[in-house]
């Protein structure tokens, strides 16, 4: 077989960590999530991460972009939740979007504490690990029903719910047609926040 035509260089740079746990929780991360055309060895060397990228030039100048990228969303300030976390952080994790009002109200509901979704942007007075538990949970009962052609509200009353009570979707619509919280064309008489404290009481029963 050929061997590939170009360039081989081997690129390094050093990334400093705030404590050695950090520099581990990273090299967990990339391990997990990142995936380069180019080669990769890290050293670890007095809380800072030494990358070395040796491949084919193109390939490791891709390599050198993905690798800032990623160590500057993770470890960015926007990783606080209390100070913000960003949209594409959580889409960057979890591979795609979610809708920021529903992970709002799960966090609030399931872990206790405040939280709120301004734009693009959500505050929750807890840590990323835990908001990203709960968005897992949100991408989960999303995939569940972003294939059904409903409204827009209504797929974020099915996706919350789903994820609070861990119930089918359906089950949530037959409580819908109870309780006459829809109206002929599926559309809810409410705004979808305020049908969900209609009917949550029962789910919590389950």
């Amino acid at each position: 077989m050929p061997k590939p035509s170009g360039v081989y260089v081997e690129k390094t740079f050093t990334y400093p960590c705030a404590s050695t746990a950090f520099c581990l929780e990273i090299l967990e991360k990339i391990d997990e999530e990142l995936s380069l055309e180019a080669d990769l060895r890290v050293d670890f060397k007095l809380n800072k991460l030494v990358f070395r990228v040796m491949g084919l030039e193109p390939n490791v100048q891709m390599a050198m972009v993905k690798l800032r990228e990623f160590l500057a969303l993770y470890a960015s300030p926007r990783l606080n939740p209390r100070r913000g976390v960003k949209a594409e952080v959580l889409a960057k994790q979890l591979k795609k979007t979610i809708p920021l009002d529903v992970l709002a109200i799960v966090v609030r509901k399931v872990l206790g504490v405040p939280a709120e979704a301004k734009g693009h942007v959500i505050y929750a007075d807890t840590d990323f690990d835990a908001l990203l538990s709960m968005a897992k949970k949100v991408a989960e009962a999303q995939q569940r029903v972003e294939k059904l052609g409903l409204s827009s509200s209504l797929k974020k009353l099915l996706i919350a719910a789903v994820a609070l009570y861990n119930v089918d979707y359906r089950e949530v619509l037959e409580v819908l047609q109870q309780t006459q919280m829809l109206g002929d064309k599926n559309e809810l008489k409410a705004p979808w926040h305020k049908v969900l404290e209609e009917i949550e009481s029962f789910f919590e029963e389950l």
